[in-house]
């Protein structure tokens, strides 16, 4: 694409890979991370996903991804319930295969992991619409936990008028 003068492209809250070739389309938020002030020594990201299966159908996840420093090490996500969301009060829990298939270190040193978690629609809405959402990653490890803030609600609201058609 070509850009006149210094416009850049806008930004956006979502990732989009669409390729007939390689593999199903794909959305997702982008970069949803969920920010700590009390420890850094590993960061958690919360992502809404949606996987086109053809034009009319689709599947949809929330994907965590874990980044540890090398002294915090992966959290090991094992399959079965290890995301626990409080969304405005509720408990919801999810069940994923677990991490092991995607865990890899850096170069730079650090463990990375990611687990999905495949939803009904209507939980990402609920979590977009939501005035309170508390986020519990039962690793094998070490438990997480994190709150939205402000942006992340704003990247799950824009994720649900972008992909899902509105509330």
């Amino acid at each position: 694409m070509l850009l006149a003068g210094c416009a850049g492209a806008p930004e956006t809250d979502t990732y989009t890979h669409r390729a007939a070739m390689s593999g199903p389309d794909m959305d997702m938020t982008l970069d949803n991370l969920l920010e700590s002030s009390e420890d850094r020594s590993y960061l958690v990201w919360l992502s809404a996903v949606r996987v086109r299966d053809n034009a009319w159908e689709a599947r949809y996840y929330l994907e965590v991804r874990y980044e540890g420093a090398n002294d915090a090490g992966f959290i090991d996500l094992a399959p079965g319930e290890t995301l626990l969301l409080s969304v405005d009060g509720e408990l919801m829990r999810f069940r994923g295969l677990g991490s092991d298939a995607t865990r890899h270190e850096t170069s730079r040193g650090t463990f990375v992991e990611n687990a999905l978690y495949e939803v009904d629609p209507e939980v990402i809405k609920r979590i977009a619409a939501a005035n309170e959402v508390k986020v519990q990653v039962n690793g094998q490890a070490r438990k997480l936990y994190r709150e939205f803030k402000p942006i992340n609600f704003q990247k799950f609201r824009n994720f649900v008028l972008a992909h899902m058609g509105g509330f």
